[in-house]
């Protein structure tokens, strides 16, 4: 009897589990351990995040440097090297509006598109110095003339080595008048697909001189085309472009710097990310906030100028 006594008391204890001061230190213990966790994946995310900030800082700010630079490059195609012009307001290959306490602006001038492709002349012959009236055809995938009319599209140059003002035609017309002789002889277009037509590339090409104006508007780049029409062709190049200033070096070459910065604060970067303090004749003011920067500076031959 008294050993089945001892055995029950045996029971007893062992359904007793564990105390509430047990129940509380691992209770303490498991959360310790899960905020621990959490605060480490908190960190890898905002890591990341900003991580993905700089890779889209980079590529955003280097693609815009690039494509100024381009545009650059091609300034001048197309016009009168001792001639005079006037596109769109516009009588100089490179305007710069100079800023010293904002971004600077830029107007590029040149044959920046290709607008169709020279045929013949009126009569579908050869062309001859003295021809006025042109035919074209526009480029492949377009029914129409439409980069050439007489209004904000009317300067063309043909082959980048003559430049003509358009003073009837274009759009779905493709013969075109122009205001002078085009002072050049052109041969007739090649038929090399054989279907008894002139088609694109079969010809010579034919560029739109037009203007292209680099601003900053806000924080945003924005590429203009055309900028004295009514309607002008608005680009939004990139976000989060805190300055953009020019100088130019040796009358044919062009420094172009921009800087960037990221979209959102990076909370480990706090006070890290000041601009330079200066950037061409512009002086930058200090800041302390956690955003990320990113200055870019490029010398760019303009081989037209």
């Amino acid at each position: 009897m008294k050993q089945q006594h001892h055995k029950k008391e045996s029971d007893l204890v062992s359904q007793n589990g564990y105390s509430l001061v047990e129940l509380l230190i691992v209770i303490v213990i498991s959360m310790i351990i899960t905020g621990a966790i959490y605060m480490s994946y908190i960190s890898q995310q905002r890591s990341f995040a900003a991580q993905d900030q700089v890779t889209e800082l980079n590529s955003t700010s280097r693609i815009s440097l690039n494509m100024i630079a381009n545009d650059l490059r091609e300034t001048g195609f197309g016009l009168l090297k001792n001639g005079t012009f006037n596109i769109n307001g516009f009588t100089q290959v490179l305007t710069f509006t100079d800023n010293s306490n904002a971004p600077d602006q830029i107007t590029l001038v040149g044959a920046f598109r290709k607008a169709g492709t020279l045929c013949s002349n009126g009569n579908g012959n050869a062309v001859s110095p003295e021809d006025t009236t042109l035919i074209l055809v526009p480029p492949d995938g377009s029914g129409e003339l439409e980069n050439v009319n007489t209004t904000d599209k009317k300067n063309i140059s043909i082959a980048g080595i003559r430049y003509g003002i358009v003073i009837s035609g274009g759009g779905a017309d493709f013969k075109i008048q122009l205001q002078d002789p085009v002072a050049e002889a052109f041969p007739l277009y090649t038929d090399s697909n054989s279907n008894g037509s002139c088609d694109d590339g079969e010809g010579v090409p034919v560029y739109l001189i037009e203007d292209y104006t680099y601003q900053v508007a806000g924080n945003v780049l924005q590429r203009i085309r055309r900028l004295n029409s009514v309607t002008p062709d608005i680009d939004i190049i990139a976000q989060n472009i805190e300055d953009m200033q020019f100088a130019l070096l040796n009358n044919d070459t062009v420094r172009v710097n921009i800087l960037a910065s990221t979209a959102r604060p990076d909370p480990n970067f706090q006070g890290l990310g000041n601009p330079p303090e200066t950037i061409e004749n512009r002086n930058l003011p200090a800041t302390n906030d956690a955003l990320r920067r990113r200055w870019w500076q490029m010398e760019v031959a303009v081989r037209n100028l």
